[in-house]
Parts: C-alpha cells; sequence; structure tokens
C-alpha cells in the first residue's frame, strides 16, 4: 500500500509538472504572439498616416557599385528616386505604373505594372500588415525591425525588406531581393515630413514630355 501511495503520488506531481509546463508555453507563446501583431499595428499606423516625405538615400548595388539622390513619397500610390549626378536616372511610381527614365536612352521610360507589386501595398491609402497576406516575416530588434514582403502569387519573383528604426517605426531602408539572388538597398537619412509635395513631380507623362523637348 505505501508502495502504491508513493507510486501515485509520483504520477500525480508528474501530471501536475506537466500541465504547469504547458501552461508557461502557452502563456510565453501567446504574449509573442500578442507582441507582434501589435508591433505590425504601429508599423502599419505609420504608414497610413504617412502622407508625404523626403530624404536622401545611398544606394548599394549587387556588384558593389554605389550610387545616391532623393527620394519623394506622396500617398497613396507615388514615389519618385531622383539620382544625383553622374546617374542622373530616374524612377517614378504613380497610378499603378513603375517607369525608369535613362538619360542615355531615347527618353522614353521603360514602364513596368506593378499593381500586385509589394511595393504597391504600401503605397495603398490604408495599410494593414495584419490581414496583407503578403507579410513573409518579420524581425523586431532592439532598435530596428525587418519586415519582408513578397506577393504570394509570385513567390519565385524575389521580395522587398523594409527596415524600420527608432522609437516610433520609421522608415530607414529598402532592400530588394531579386529572384536571381541578387539584391539591392536603399538607406534614407535626413528624412523629413513636408507638408506637401507637388503631384507633378510623380506624373510620368509631364516627365516623358519634358525629356523629349529638350532632347
Amino acid at each position: 500500500m505505501q508502495y502504491l501511495w508513493t507510486f501515485n503520488m509520483q504520477v500525480f506531481m508528474v501530471k501536475r509538472f506537466l500541465k504547469l509546463q504547458i501552461l508557461t508555453v502557452f502563456l510565453v507563446f501567446g504574449s509573442i504572439l500578442n507582441a507582434e501583431p501589435y508591433s505590425l499595428t504601429k508599423v502599419s499606423q505609420y504608414l497610413s498616416n504617412l502622407k508625404f516625405l523626403t530624404a536622401e538615400f545611398s544606394q548599394i548595388n549587387d556588384d558593389g557599385t554605389t550610387s545616391s539622390g532623393i527620394i519623394f513619397i506622396r500617398r497613396p500610390g507615388s514615389m519618385r528616386f531622383e539620382y544625383y549626378k553622374p546617374d542622373k536616372n530616374l524612377i517614378l511610381i504613380s497610378a499603378g505604373v513603375l517607369a525608369i527614365f535613362d538619360p542615355k536612352g531615347d527618353q522614353t521610360p521603360i514602364m513596368y505594372p506593378i499593381t500586385n507589386n509589394p511595393i504597391s501595398f504600401i503605397l495603398n491609402d490604408e495599410v494593414d500588415l495584419l490581414n496583407a497576406g503578403i507579410v513573409e516575416n518579420y524581425e523586431v530588434y532592439n532598435d530596428k525591425a525587418i519586415l519582408t514582403l513578397r506577393d504570394p502569387n509570385k513567390p519565385d519573383q524575389g521580395n522587398i525588406q523594409i527596415v524600420f528604426s527608432g522609437a516610433k517605426p520609421e522608415l530607414a531602408q529598402f532592400i530588394i531581393k531579386n529572384a536571381n539572388g541578387s539584391s539591392t538597398s536603399l538607406s534614407l537619412k535626413d528624412i523629413e515630413y513636408p507638408k506637401k509635395i507637388n503631384a507633378t513631380l510623380f506624373s510620368i507623362a509631364l516627365e516623358t514630355n519634358k525629356r523629349q523637348q529638350i532632347n
């Protein structure tokens, strides 16, 4: 009887220990799940509230070459990457189209639709990363967060990483990873939030006409 009682007590203690372990895991895992949506919510709010932004950028290409310029963001819908000399390239995003102007070409831009591209998603009027369906990964560190976006319908076409830094989420870097494994990074500095940016800066038609008239 003494042996049976001792055995039952041991079984009871093991079961109790396992229940406590399961409860601990549940609470810890639950806190992680609750922390991540909160962080994504803050980033979503930052992007949704962002209307106008200008910053200088430094670009590092996959081959190690570098360039720099100014980025303009006018949400919803528009971005402008204006490169300094000697590049003098220009990239416009407007009305779901990405246009690349090469100063060495005939001034007719090369255009690509980006309606389903992750970069177009962050230009939406309202950004909801929790329900977007394009968030591949989200890593939070002490001084920054890295958001990885990928089109689930085109998983083999690379992804875009957006780095946020500071006590409050603020755009810090874009990293574009192509399907072939190459990557390009753009780091931002001297960020400003003007009250207005003229819409003509993002007009592909106006930019095309201006360049063709000059030539």
